[in-house]
């Protein structure tokens, strides 16, 4: 029976906020992934900005990764500093220009009716 615990679905991972206590959760596979594109971090590697506050970043509640670091809400929070609150619409549409925003169908300017693919 050894071998269907293997196939068992693994639980999501609980992030919060470290500003507004915002709670979501995300499965392993993009925890995995947010560890590896944060893996210079010291404190710590599971983290990304909050999506409702914009000021505080997300981190998990409990936590241990592949090396084997434990990851603690109450630990972690008091390391990391937010981010400031004056500055929060600037980060928002920091890519925000006429260059960067597209748009698709028929009201982006490149779009063009008449093109037709060649299969």
């Amino acid at each position: 029976m050894g071998i269907f615990n293997f196939f068992k679905k693994k639980p999501p991972i609980l992030l919060r906020c470290t500003h507004c206590y915002y709670e979501l959760e995300l499965p392993l596979k993009e925890v995995r992934l947010l560890e590896r594109q944060n893996s210079f971090d010291p404190v710590c590697t599971a983290r990304e900005p909050c999506h409702i506050c914009h000021i505080g970043f997300m981190i998990p509640v409990k936590h241990t990764d592949m090396f084997g670091n434990h990851y603690l809400f109450h630990e972690i929070k008091p390391k990391i500093k937010n981010l400031n609150p004056n500055t929060v619409m600037q980060r928002i549409f920091e890519d925000a220009g006429p260059g960067n925003i597209r748009f698709f169908g028929f009201l982006d300017p490149d779009f063009d009716s008449d093109d037709s693919k060649d299969t």
